[in-house]
């Protein structure tokens, strides 16, 4: 599925997971697995809560059977479909709004329809707001920055031993109520071969591409019919652009150094961080990768200022402070979550 995770690893496909953590990222298995459906009449009762503005109740997304397991947080699982809230990024097809009972039925027949899928829980939005507190105890102002009505429902999916998770994703493509979906095998895969390349600088400035979706790019985004979108193709960064990007960086007081890595460089040190991956490294190519700057600032900088004001140059398709990726992955991934990084990150003093 086209989600704003996906959109932000096309662009950045050698940095999306540079600095995680990979504890920070759980592998996803259900604890006790057993093959179960969920109990639809629970979820209507959790949506009917949403929908009276009310955070829904631990315990009410559930499973039904002789042997009774309710996914109460984001745990383990190769997949995750979350639904809509209002909270949702513009990118989705939320369209700010919360998902609806009608919608919650119509994914759950598309999901329960797809022979790839072995298994699937529920987790309600407390259960998910009980995780999210867990893990970013140490992180005050981002827990008083999420209310637990920011947090979507979910339903985890196992997905059986051969099946292509992709296939799941296109399945899912489009559908009303559906805020993101995300292979989260693939995501810790990701992390975990990053995690090799920490000693990068931290200020990555990733230039804008051919055929980009970025609206920085000049990419357009519009309505057709009621739920579906279609995409007018961003533009690649001219030379012109480049030179006059290189310039700023360069009369930046802040910035202690930096190196420009293009597309060949950019490959070769791809490839190296995931020759464990033959598959992504087949399907990948020179032409893919993006152009970057690679930026050292000094110490005590004010990053988020460096970041917008380089974020709004032409040209620019993002700026990413690199500890930020690894609280900002965790948020997509585990929680359904898309988040600025200076909402979610401290500000060097």
């Amino acid at each position: 599925m086209n989600s704003p995770v996906e959109d932000r690893l096309r662009e950045a496909l050698a940095e999306a997971g540079a600095a995680i953590d990979p504890s920070t990222l759980r592998p996803l298995r259900a604890p006790q697995r057993r093959r179960l459906r969920m109990n639809f009449r629970l979820v209507a009762v959790a949506v009917a809560v949403v929908l009276a503005g009310v955070a829904t109740a631990a315990g009410l997304g559930g499973l039904e059977g002789e042997d009774h397991v309710v996914a109460t947080n984001p745990e383990q699982a190769d997949m995750a479909v979350f639904l809509c809230t209002k909270s949702a990024p513009k990118e989705t097809l939320c369209r700010g709004r919360d998902v609806s009972l009608e919608e919650v039925r119509a994914v759950e027949r598309a999901v329960r329809g797809l022979t790839q899928v072995e298994e699937v829980f529920f987790v309600d939005q407390a259960s998910a707001y009980d995780s999210f507190r867990v893990s970013f105890a140490d992180n005050k102002a981002l827990l008083d920055l999420v209310k637990v009505t920011d947090m979507p429902m979910s339903l985890r999916l196992e997905i059986k031993e051969g099946a292509d998770p992709r296939e799941v994703q296109q399945a899912l493509r489009g559908l009303p109520g559906i805020r993101s979906v995300v292979d989260r095998k693939a995501a810790s895969a990701e992390a975990s071969a990053s995690a090799e390349r920490l000693s990068e600088p931290r200020l990555s400035v990733f230039l804008c591409g051919k055929g980009s979706t970025l609206p920085a790019c000049a990419a357009e985004r519009e309505s057709r019919g009621k739920d579906k979108l279609s995409a007018k193709r961003g533009k690649e960064a001219t030379y012109a652009q480049k030179t006059a990007i290189r310039k700023l960086i360069e009369a930046m007081p802040e910035v202690h150094s930096y190196v420009f890595e293009d597309k060949k460089a950019a490959y070769e040190n791809f490839i190296r961080a995931y020759k464990s991956n033959k598959a992504i490294v087949e399907a990948t190519r020179v032409e893919d990768m993006p152009e970057s700057f690679r930026l050292v600032l000094k110490p005590n900088t004010d990053w988020a200022e460096t970041v917008a004001t380089l974020k709004r140059q032409p040209g620019v398709a993002s700026a990413n402070y690199i500890p930020c990726l690894a609280v900002q992955a965790t948020l997509e991934i585990d929680y359904g979550l898309f988040l600025h990084d200076s909402k979610v990150c401290p500000i060097s003093k």
